[in-house]
């Protein structure tokens, strides 16, 4: 496992821009979305996993960065890593890029849960979720 891995890749379209001519704040938060989704995976946190155990996950706290804004067609991409865990939270964080001049364009911290689906409250974070956040953590 290396320190950061891509998350997401894709482009700016049309509908996602505001009246700025720049992409909206909720197509930020959409595409940040999307990148936790692929970097909870490749932490080992799987969709059958969840399944299996009846857990979903909920986000408890998220702070994001606007650093240059992005516009129409402009390519972008996400590059996310672990930044710490407690027994029941997980920590990542996600910088988006403009991928034609790998500018910052915003930064993601989010904290987030996995929750029983039934009980609606947290569980401990999974072992092998730990295990690799940890192998993350010592590398760096």
């Amino acid at each position: 496992m290396i320190n950061e891995i891509m998350t997401y890749k894709g482009a700016v379209q049309t509908s996602e821009c505001d009246s700025n001519g720049h992409m909206n704040v909720m197509y930020y938060i959409n595409k940040f979305d999307l990148a936790g989704r692929n970097c909870g995976s490749a932490f080992g946190l799987k969709r059958k996993y969840l399944e299996d155990n009846n857990y979903g996950i909920a986000v408890v706290e998220q702070n994001i960065q606007y650093k240059r804004e992005v516009f129409e067609d402009d390519l972008i991409h996400v590059m996310s890593s672990a930044v710490g865990h407690t027994n029941k939270v997980m920590h990542f964080q996600h910088h988006m890029y403009n991928s034609e001049n790998n500018e910052l364009s915003a930064v993601m911290e989010i904290k987030l849960v996995i929750f029983d689906l039934n009980m609606r409250k947290a569980v401990p974070l999974p072992e092998v979720l730990v295990k690799n956040i940890q192998r993350v953590l010592k590398s760096k």
